[in-house]
């Protein structure tokens, strides 16, 4: 089973290489990340790349040129004129940085893990599942997501889903019913989540011991891109997927794929009996037993070839919401 095999907080294992750095000039200083980040064609996997290598800004700048391309390619960035960035915050946001032991070490398994997540609240150290769904849902969508949410919480686990409307709200609100933090994951400004009208349940999952966190930097409105790379921080901070409601096309489904892509456990509620209507299209692709058909999850050429065998969607089905405490108990 999922559980325990990956240890989901503690500090990443960068080796046993130890050198005296001063701490100002520490590439791993939220301020040294931020200006590799504001550089153009530096991105997370090449930023992380160059600091894990060079430790310091003074390495960086006296390496040789074809030292850096051996670690991030043929470049014509001038690292010697590299200056810091200001990296304090407004308000009660607080920064995060991919080497502080608070960072989420299931997010470290993806290929481009944010070096940088800024945060309101708590984060939460506990094992977590992740529960995601369609915004129009319906009530049976919204009864069964609030309940797995509750049960989810009552065994111990803190509940990862993105503050949206219908599923993503069910599931903060089960969690929160329970008393156990939940975790909102953004694709804008922690400070003014959206939709609005969540902006008191975001306050509420903060007050409760939870967070509000994103990859995005205060000032950021909600783009597409971002709503799309957010999914893969919520398949990767948890252990479990759990797929309640979703139609087709869907970010929902998106989220499966990086779950998938992670070899996270995915989980799916059977639709009730007699259901009909786009919402429960997801989920019955998702539990068909021969016939999946891979290519509602999207995603690049190289992942449909890779997966394309598979013969369903997900890797265990809930008939029924009862059968949640069971799952629980052998998860």
């Amino acid at each position: 089973m999922i559980d325990n095999q990956l240890p989901f907080f503690g500090e990443p294992d960068l080796g046993s290489e130890q050198s005296v750095i001063a701490p100002q000039d520490n590439l791993e200083r939220p301020e040294w990340i931020l200006a590799l980040l504001a550089l153009s064609g530096i991105g997370n996997k090449k930023a992380l790349q160059l600091i894990k290598n060079f430790k310091s800004i003074e390495n960086l700048r006296n390496a040789p040129s074809l030292e850096i391309q051996k670690v991030i390619g043929k470049t014509t960035i001038n690292f010697e004129k590299l200056e810091s960035l200001d990296a304090s915050q407004p308000g009660d946001v607080k920064i995060l940085t991919y080497f502080d032991p608070l960072y989420p070490s299931g997010i470290r398994d993806l290929e481009d893990p944010p070096p940088l997540l800024w945060y309101r609240g708590s984060i939460p150290e506990i094992k977590s599942v992740a529960i995601v769904g369609t915004r129009n849902a319906d009530q049976w969508g919204r009864n069964t997501t609030r309940l797995i949410a509750r049960k989810s919480s009552e065994n111990g686990y803190a509940v990862v889903s993105g503050l949206a409307l219908g599923i993503d709200t069910e599931a903060h609100k089960g969690c929160l019913e329970a008393a156990s933090p939940t975790i909102a994951i953004l694709a804008c400004d922690v400070r003014f989540p959206t939709p609005k009208s969540n902006n008191q349940l975001g306050e509420e999952i903060i007050e409760r011991g939870g967070c509000l966190i994103a990859e995005v930097p205060p000032g950021s409105e909600t783009e597409s891109y971002a709503l799309v790379a957010r999914n893969r921080i919520q398949a990767a901070w948890a252990q479990s997927l759990i797929v309640t409601q979703c139609g087709i096309p869907s970010g929902t489904l998106h989220t499966v794929r990086n779950a998938i892509e992670l070899g996270r456990q995915v989980v799916t509620v059977k639709p009730p009996e007699g259901a009909g209507g786009n919402q429960y299209e997801g989920n019955r692709h998702l539990i068909e037993e021969s016939n999946f058909d891979v290519s509602i999850l999207g995603g690049s050429k190289k992942f449909q070839e890779s997966f394309k065998s598979r013969k369903h969607g997900a890797d265990l089905v809930l008939n029924s919401v009862s059968e949640i405490e069971y799952y629980f108990e052998h998860f």
